[in-house]
């Protein structure tokens, strides 16, 4: 028999050495990372998904360092419903490439600020480009743009200040502005606003389409951080409902896929930019679906706490000085772990999707 390439690969690359017979924590999920990361020099930016608030967190408890550039003011009480605490700067979820595009362009003076304003039923004013992230609103259109205009200062200097940004891509659907073109972290009208079908339009990005958006933003990082390393992630937490004439299910599966495929394209065209493979280790066969809750749509505190192990098992070198070191007081995360799969219900934007709740009656996940 003839000699090939396969027989000097190492055990990694075969499944039947790799994983069968293996239980999850055993199979090593990472073998190859192209960027590895020193906890006592590494300065985080997180973005993205809600699954990206549970890398953020674990990141925090084992000492990672992160920033924030937006903080609680010493007066402004934790629960007092001002968004802080929950992502790098209050951004809120980022769901879709096109958001990310959108969000850099304007922080970093590629295009104006994007000024999107709605008064609520109580009186208050929402940005509906984050319509939760700052959950009690503002006291007027005025503030809302002096505010506006401040995060974005805040984003361009996160940018500069990290050393690695992590970005969790969840979505491939999305909501834009006909006319002005802008992504909306929700539809109109769901968080705030009004749903008008004249101005409000719905896409379903493609490979290329994610690709091309996500390829921009990646470029902007790194004209305005020469230095910076990016590390993609793909959310493993399906979709809570799709405008597409189809199952959720099948959506969720699509979205997820296309996401993952712009991530190793991206991971190849640029010597920056690396995959960690979060999805994979949730969802793969070798899980046999036991990360799940029982809505079969979240993750649990336990998978969470693999991808975690996973991650600084092959990722992480260097000791912190102490647990949870950080440039700046970390937001209510000082507090103890709890189950982040509950603990995220309120912060998932995506959530309010689904009005009617799961059969039972109880609060959609």
């Amino acid at each position: 028999m003839s000699n090939t390439p396969y027989d000097t690969l190492p055990d990694e690359q075969f499944w039947s050495r790799a994983v069968t017979g293996k239980t999850p924590p055993a199979v090593n999920y990472d073998p190859a990372p192209k960027l590895r990361f020193d906890l006592r020099t590494e300065k985080f930016a997180t973005a993205g998904s809600c699954f990206a608030q549970h890398f953020a967190r674990e990141l925090v408890a084992r000492g990672g360092q992160l920033l924030f550039t937006e903080q609680r003011h010493p007066l402004v009480e934790e629960e007092a419903g001002h968004g802080y605490g929950l992502f790098s700067a209050r951004y809120g979820n980022l769901y879709s490439t096109l958001q990310l595009r959108d969000l850099l362009e304007q922080a970093c003076g590629d295009r104006p600020p994007v000024f999107d304003f709605a008064q609520r039923e109580d009186g208050r004013w929402v940005d509906l480009l984050r319509p939760r992230a700052v959950p009690e609103g503002f006291s007027s259109a005025e503030e809302c743009r002096a505010d506006r205009r401040y995060h974005l200062g805040q984003v361009q200097k996160l940018v500069r200040d990290c050393t690695t940004w992590v970005f969790t891509l969840g979505l491939t659907e999305t909501w834009m502005h006909a006319q002005q073109g802008h992504a909306y972290a929700l539809c109109p009208g769901v968080a705030g606003g009004r749903f008008d079908a004249s101005v409000h339009q719905f896409r379903n990005l493609d490979f290329h389409a994610c690709h091309d958006q996500l390829d921009a933003a990646i470029r902007l990082l790194l004209r305005e951080n020469p230095g910076i390393k990016v590390l993609l992630t793909v959310s493993p937490v399906m979709l809570v409902a799709t405008m597409e004439a189809r199952g959720v299910l099948q959506s969720s599966i699509a979205s997820k896929s296309i996401l993952r495929a712009v991530a190793d394209a991206c991971a190849r065209e640029h010597a920056q930019v690396d995959y960690f493979p979060s999805y994979e280790i949730i969802t793969g066969p070798q899980a046999r679906g036991q990360f799940f809750d029982v809505s079969g749509r979240d993750v649990t505190a336990a998978g969470v706490k693999l991808v975690m192990d996973s991650f600084f098992a092959t990722r992480v070198h260097g000791v912190p000085a102490h647990a949870a070191a950080s440039d700046a007081p970390i937001p209510h995360w000082s507090e103890a772990i709890q189950d982040v799969s509950a603990a995220l219900d309120a912060e998932c934007d995506e959530i309010l999707l689904d009005r009617r709740g799961s059969a039972d009656g109880t609060a959609p996940r």
